[in-house]
């Protein structure tokens, strides 16, 4: 993202609001470019004219409200491929998000916003861009490599028509050009029957790049007729030459050759009755690159499934009586966003693939399998009863609770619904559908996201075995300082929690700091100061984590102020934070390094009351000293 210049656009109707959101997004991107617009109106004139890489976009406008603007930026062939994130004090209920992907955006950011989701989304949101604007040079660059070996051909055929007319001047003369000339030259003599129906050719003349297109020699193939040389072609090229021998039309075609495996464009002619000459140039390369452009523009640029433009017009086309039962499959994959912060991207790209993988396998060829979004597949089955869905989608889940991704086992939530009735509106199937799969990722969701958790954690603790001795005993300490404060049962086990993976941004440090036998340098300390926002990133992307989430962020903030990362001060910290404070403080001061010995407690203690009221919560500091440590 650093190679270029980043340009963002937001549109919203309250002046305050866009201030607000230039100022964050400056504060994350320094040198990006924020443009702004009031209405959706100027909005879509200024995304049509500077094709910025994110458009945020509120939803509630006067005139044209933002799902309206949405759709017609997606409609316009110059901004359809900008990915769009509503900003919005509208929660991202199913009503709302349905909304969302029916005008095609992207995601939902919900006001007021978090810098660190704001961050995080941007950049999902440019990576979106940068491949979509990849993928168009590659289109545009085969394309262009289409029209360039056209016009050769094309050249190729007006020299060689150029070729057959000097015939008629010089023989001799042209007989040199036509042993020279680049495209392969036959002639064939048609046979008939007794009854003057034409039965086969025989081969009169080839030239040398017949030969060499081919693979045949001349003197093996002269006099020999189609059905000995090319049987399995014989039966469509008598029928061509046939009638082209009748109307004395020249001809021209493309056609896949098996036998050589080659596509041939072919001008055929007849030069005497009963004689055709056929030139052909080889056009696989060509033939290759157009259907490299027609792939990328029907499928998923990652995971090989269709994509959703294809999706749609598919739709469209199936939704037909004909088709009926048609069942339409909803998949979601479970703490992909949470993998992706935790392990980074590729592995999250590599659980996609190895997704889209297990369903194909399991539909057939006439099914159509579709990635409508980051981590959301559709399915269609037509002429597929509910009772043949449900097994089909057992399958897949029983596939999938087999696979693994390195250490990460996954799962994917599905739903189904089946339209029976040409009376049914398929967006009603398409709801019920995606109700259904909610129902399941309800209770599948937060069970895989526990065990990839876990499964950080394990991962932390295998870079530094000095790490999880930390951790386990940082949550001890804070389960007695709740306790001595007269928490309430689901707060202390909230804090003892947050004390065990207070540490899990860790995860996205260098193994090589994290056990360093010396002190740390000041890049070194800068890394590891980017633990908490890691660890918040990691957390917040799941709900069942976001309190956690904010504990782990702030537990290196200070009561003065000058913690980090956000300077936070006093009571600004949540409690819980403070807490962690004073524990991961004291465990940390109290244990042994390579580099340095331990304090002894009453050391730390002395250092604690020196530091409460500027580092730590006095009052906090205060329980654990007076409370905590006189039961150790």
């Amino acid at each position: 993202m650093a190679d270029r210049l980043l340009k963002f656009l937001a549109i919203d109707d309250n002046q305050d609001n866009l201030i607000t959101m230039r100022a964050l997004i400056r504060e994350a991107f320094p040198a990006a470019r924020v443009l702004t617009a009031t209405t959706g109106l100027k909005g879509i004139a200024i995304a049509g004219e500077e094709d910025p890489d994110v458009i945020l976009l509120d939803i509630v406008m006067p005139g044209m409200d933002g799902f309206e603007v949405c759709q017609k930026l997606k409609a316009e062939k110059r901004t359809k491929e900008i990915p769009v994130v509503f900003v919005t004090a509208i929660k991202g209920d199913r009503e709302h998000r349905i909304l969302a992907l029916e005008s095609g955006a992207e995601a939902f950011l919900a006001k007021p916003i978090d810098e660190s989701e704001l961050t995080a989304q941007i950049r999902a949101m440019v990576k979106i861009k940068t491949a979509n604007r990849q993928k168009r040079d590659e289109q545009g660059r085969l394309a262009q490599m289409v029209e360039e070996k056209t016009a050769a051909l094309k050249t190729a055929h007006m020299k060689t028509m150029e070729l057959l007319e000097s015939l008629k001047i010089s023989e001799e003369r042209n007989r040199r050009l036509i042993t020279q000339m680049e495209q392969g030259l036959a002639v064939h003599e048609m046979l008939i029957d007794e009854n003057g129906k034409p039965t086969d050719c025989n081969f009169l003349y080839v030239n040398a790049s017949f030969e060499r297109l081919t693979g045949f020699k001349s003197q093996d193939i002269l006099g020999k007729t189609l059905t000995e040389m090319m049987p399995d072609s014989k039966d469509f090229l008598v029928a061509k030459y046939a009638q082209l021998i009748k109307t004395r039309e020249s001809v021209r075609y493309e056609k896949y050759f098996r036998q050589f495996e080659k596509f041939f464009e072919v001008v055929a002619y007849s030069p005497e009755p009963q004689q055709v000459a056929v030139i052909i140039s080889d056009i696989t390369e060509r033939k290759q690159t157009e259907e490299k452009i027609r792939y990328l523009s029907d499928h998923d640029y990652l995971t090989g499934v269709y994509n959703r433009h294809y999706y749609e017009e598919a739709l469209a086309t199936i939704d037909r009586a004909e088709n009926l039962p048609l069942s339409l499959v909803i998949s979601d994959v479970n703490g992909l966003k949470l993998i992706n912060e935790s392990f980074g991207h590729e592995l999250g790209d590599e659980l996609l693939k190895k997704v889209a993988r297990i369903i194909r396998e399991e539909c057939r060829d006439q099914d159509v399998v579709a990635r409508l979004s980051g981590d959301e597949f559709i399915i269609l089955l037509p002429k597929t009863d509910e009772s043949e869905t449900s097994k089909i989608v057992k399958r897949m889940r029983a596939a999938a609770q087999e696979q693994s991704v390195g250490a990460i086992n996954f799962s994917i939530s599905l739903g189904y619904e089946t339209k029976t009735s040409s009376d049914q509106n398929i967006q009603e199937v398409l709801k019920n559908a995606e109700d259904n799969m909610y129902r399941h990722k309800l209770y599948e969701s937060a069970s895989i996201k526990n065990k990839t958790i876990d499964l950080i954690m394990n991962t932390l603790y295998e870079k530094s075995s000095r790490e999880m001795l930390h951790s386990q005993r940082v949550s001890e300490i804070c389960e007695k300082i709740a306790i001595k404060m007269d928490f309430d049962q689901d707060d202390i086990s909230q804090v003892k929690a947050a004390g065990l993976i207070h540490d899990i941004g860790k995860m996205g440090i260098d193994e090589k700091i994290l056990n360093k036998p010396g002190g740390l340098d000041s890049d070194e300390w800068k890394k590891i100061q980017r633990h908490p926002e890691i660890g918040y990133r990691i957390l917040s992307s799941s709900s069942e984590f976001s309190e956690l989430a904010r504990y782990v962020l702030e537990h290196q903030e200070r009561w003065d102020g000058k913690g980090y990362p956000k300077q936070l001060l006093g009571e600004e910290i949540s409690i819980q934070a403070r807490i962690i404070g004073v524990a991961d403080a004291f465990d940390a001061m109290t244990c042994d390094r390579a580099y340095r010995k331990g304090l002894s407690v009453d050391e730390a203690v002395a250092e604690i009351k020196k530091c409460a009221g500027t580092q730590f919560d006095p009052k906090i500091a205060a329980v654990f000293i007076e409370k905590v440590l006189i039961e150790a």
